[in-house]
Parts: C-alpha cells; structure tokens; sequence
C-alpha cells in the first residue's frame, strides 16, 4: 500500500462502501472487504496525520 496515494484509497473505501451498501457483495467476501477498508483507513489517518505534521512545522518556520 505504500505506492497508493490518500486520493486512491479514499476512491477504494467509497467503492467498497457503496458495494456493501447496495447488497450485491457475498457475506463471504464481505469479511474480505471490511479488512481491506480497515487497512485503507489507517493508511489514510497515517497520511492525514503526516501532512498535518508537515503542516504545522511551516507554519511554526514562518513564526
């Protein structure tokens, strides 16, 4: 996962979230999905959290 950007694991959540929704993903499969979302979604806070880092390490530069 460490090649896929924060745009692209957010588009993979929205499309694992809207084929859970609409009820056409096998319970089986189901299990599968949920893990791969739960790894899409610490990778995401993972970058969230590093940009903010970046972030407030600019500003306090510009201080």
């Amino acid at each position: 996962m460490e090649q896929m950007t924060y745009e692209a694991a957010m588009k993979r959540l929205q499309e694992i979230a809207a084929d859970m929704e609409s009820g056409r993903m096998p319970i089986d499969k189901m299990a599968e999905q949920l893990k791969k979302a739960q790894e899409l979604i610490a990778f995401c806070k993972q970058q969230l959290i590093a940009a903010d880092e970046e972030i407030q390490k600019i500003i306090a530069s510009m201080k």
